[in-house]
């Protein structure tokens, strides 16, 4: 605006011979328009499909019911007194409901290549997950079998017998009930599979479900709870009780299962807010910009609106008049920013295994959104030229 005001020349504006309508501030005028309100569009549709990815991500069924898992690192001397810690567990109604774990099945990134079974192509070594469980980790975690049974005390071969689950079934090119009583062997311990599991995430969303082999845990890790609803609070104290108990040397932690999933998905929800935060500073900007622009047009022509209306001009007509060049701005920005979006969204959301799909629906709703804000924006000037008293605007003439 300095440098703008400053190219007047005093002498014309002083005779009221200024122009401030030439082709080239037209141009760069309706050019800032139409790359504001592109840039406004892109981002509030990315904030829209970016809230509805995060969204599906937390309701998704992960193979498991996440809340209420509480679970708890093994530390000292607890480890040597494991027998014990489980006695302390059972006996008390709020950790009863337990189970045992190398690791906590949010981000499993232990594997290895030394799984055998039969038919399996020796030319092919892929990388199999595996975890390491203790009887009840199936009922503590609500999982579902395919086929087979879990991990049993009523079984003393379960020591060396292996759960799957149907991803590693599949790459065994077998059924569920086919492979039950199938050999395999992890690190050449041969055993048998006795369950395979359905389907769970044990990795973040981003990526695919992967092959599992899973072997019996007699050795503790982590002891995940299912907590009762309402009583966390209560269930924390307990768990406290017994490590200093058993333990006192050790200092006691715990987390959350479902915290632990939303950890992972951080830099997304941040990028959600980013997104929020600019498309509101966007769209606010590109209102300043076209209310400014609405008002000059309205100042520029009001001796034009003056004589329409002696002639029988409308207000409908007049406002119609000074929107529309404005809207068919709004409307190029559309054109523009709507495949820039699909692509840019497309191309983030191919970073998730298990993603939602674009309707057409969050593109139509975003331009419609777009351009009420922008006759919402241009509306009142235009109104208020179009209502204005004539007589004042033409009473010099």
């Amino acid at each position: 605006p300095a440098l703008f005001l400053s190219g007047f020349q005093p002498v014309k504006v002083l005779k009221g011979r200024m122009s401030l309508g030439g082709r080239g501030n037209l141009i760069f005028r309706n050019t800032l328009v139409v790359l504001q309100f592109a840039v406004s569009i892109i981002l509030l549709i990315g904030t829209v499909v970016v809230y509805n990815q995060l969204q599906y991500i937390k309701n998704m069924n992960l193979g498991y019911e996440r809340s209420n898992l509480l679970y708890v690192p093994i530390r000292g001397s607890i480890s040597n007194k494991l027998d014990a810690y489980k006695n302390e567990l059972a006996q008390n109604p709020l950790t009863a409901n337990f189970a045992f774990t190398n690791i906590v099945p949010t981000n499993v990134m232990s594997g290895s290549f030394d799984v055998v079974w039969e038919g399996k192509d020796p030319n092919t070594q892929p990388v199999i997950p595996n975890l390491d469980v203790s009887e009840h980790f199936f009922k503590v975690f609500q999982m579902n079998m395919a086929a087979g049974r879990a991990f049993s005390k009523d079984f003393k071969g379960d020591s060396s017998n292996y759960i799957i689950n149907e991803k590693l079934v599949k790459m065994m090119g077998l059924s569920a009930a086919e492979a039950i009583g199938k050999p395999i062997a992890l690190w050449g311990n041969k055993g048998t599979i006795i369950g395979v599991v359905k389907n769970f995430n044990f990795k973040p969303i981003q990526q695919a479900i992967e092959p599992l082999i899973m072997r019996l845990n007699n050795y503790g890790g982590n002891v995940v709870i299912r907590t009762q609803p309402g009583t966390t609070e209560a269930t924390i104290k307990a768990l406290e009780k017994m490590n200093t108990t058993l333990s006192p040397e050790s200092p006691f932690s715990y987390g959350f299962l479902d915290q632990d999933l939303d950890n992972l998905y951080k830099g997304e929800q941040r990028m959600g807010s980013l997104f929020n935060l600019f498309a509101l500073l966007a769209t606010f900007i590109s209102c300043l910009g076209l209310y400014g622009l609405s008002a000059f047009m309205a100042e520029q022509r009001f001796r034009e609106i003056g004589v329409r209306k002696v002639l029988g001009a409308t207000v409908f007509s007049v406002v119609y008049l000074l929107s529309r060049n404005f809207i068919r701005l709004v409307l190029i920005a559309i054109l523009i920013a709507m495949p820039i979006a699909w692509y840019t969204i497309e191309s983030w959301l191919n970073g998730f295994a298990y993603r939602i799909n674009i309707g057409w629906m969050v593109f139509i709703a975003s331009a419609f959104t777009t351009v009420a804000i922008a006759l919402l924006t241009i509306s009142y000037e235009s109104i208020k030229a179009a209502r204005s008293n004539p007589v004042k605007s033409l009473r010099s003439e």
